[in-house]
């Protein structure tokens, strides 16, 4: 039953991404968008490369430290190749939630420590996504000094991520505030099924206590920096193509942010990139260079991240499926 599942998620997966291209070939035409590839300057795609290649590597000494300050302690190497993998699954057509459970599978199964290593996965995640909205909150602010939101569109965009960064503002309060956990704690205990599904030891291992803010003002800065640096690989991607201008920088402090929250949900590959580019044209890109813009977005995240994948095939107990340590544990010789 599980295989047919498998199988089946697989295909319409497929099914989707195959469908998605042909509309957008239907709707572009096959030689406008070779065109406007081929005019694609390299420069700026092998830039944009080992931009993101760099923020990957920032972004494994942030995941060590939260690691770190959970308990959890692995070499630097290992590390490095655990973060690699899972940012090659993440830009991978699985979406952006498969990495991220590989690496708290290995630490689990490796060091019998599932929960921190979900908790610091989860903060490193967070902290990400909260400061690409404080990136977008900052687009949004500039967009409307300069009197440019025309489009209605793109206005409910802004306002969801207004509503998505008090959210993450809420959430981030509820780390440190010592009565409204305890209320939140009383309210488990009360219910059986928050009992069983043991939601209060997996949200207690998240908590963040006074010691911890010394960390929290490490990871603050180095999550700024990331983000500032994908934010970057966007816009060198989009210089290319020759749509980057100083006129127009704002939009990638905005929309951005919202591809990077759709990477969280595991969706074919194809389906964010279009999203990505219908923003992007709403906000007056040319529609066929907004659309490869994604795609290329994608590819180069790919192309920064392809040592992971080849972390991935050479560790044989990955592949092979086999119900032991080594299999779920690609690190053996660290």
């Amino acid at each position: 039953m599980a295989r047919f599942r498998s199988i089946t998620v697989t295909f319409l997966k497929a099914t989707i991404t195959v469908s998605v291209i042909v509309l957008l070939i239907g709707k572009l035409g096959w030689e406008d968008i070779i065109n406007t590839v081929s005019e694609a300057k390299l420069f700026w795609l092998f830039a944009a490369t080992g931009i993101f290649a760099a923020s990957g590597f920032i972004g494994v000494i942030q995941w060590r430290i939260l690691l770190s300050n959970r308990g959890i302690s692995l070499t630097f190497w290992r590390t490095f190749r655990l973060y690699f993998i899972g940012m090659f699954f993440n830009n991978f057509v699985l979406g952006g939630i498969v990495g991220d459970a590989m690496k708290v599978a290995s630490i689990k199964t490796r060091n019998g420590q599932g929960l921190a290593g979900l908790a610091a996965t989860f903060l490193d995640r967070f902290a990400g996504l909260w400061a690409m909205c404080g990136f977008a909150v900052a687009g949004s602010i500039i967009l409307l000094h300069r009197g440019t939101l025309s489009d209605g569109k793109i206005g409910t965009a802004i306002l969801a991520l207004f509503v998505t960064f008090l959210l993450f503002g809420a959430i981030l309060f509820f780390l440190l505030s010592k009565p409204l956990q305890r209320f939140f704690f009383r309210c488990c205990d009360a219910f059986v099924l928050a009992r069983k599904i043991r939601i209060k030891e997996v949200i207690s291992e998240m908590l963040i206590e006074m010691h911890d803010y010394g960390v929290l003002f490490k990871v603050a800065l180095f999550s700024t920096v990331i983000q500032f640096m994908r934010i970057a690989v966007h816009a060198m991607v989009a210089a290319s193509l020759g749509l980057f201008s100083i006129g127009n920088f704002q939009y990638f402090f905005i929309f951005v942010p919202i591809i990077a929250m759709i990477m969280i949900i595991p969706l074919p590959f194809g389906v964010r990139e279009t999203v990505g580019g219908a923003l992007f044209a709403m906000a007056g890109f040319p529609l066929d260079a907004a659309f490869v813009m994604g795609f290329l977005a994608t590819l180069v995240g790919l192309a920064a991240s392809f040592l992971g994948g080849l972390f991935f095939i050479a560790d044989k107990g990955f592949l092979s499926g086999r119900k032991n340590e080594k299999n779920f544990d690609c690190y053996s010789a660290s």
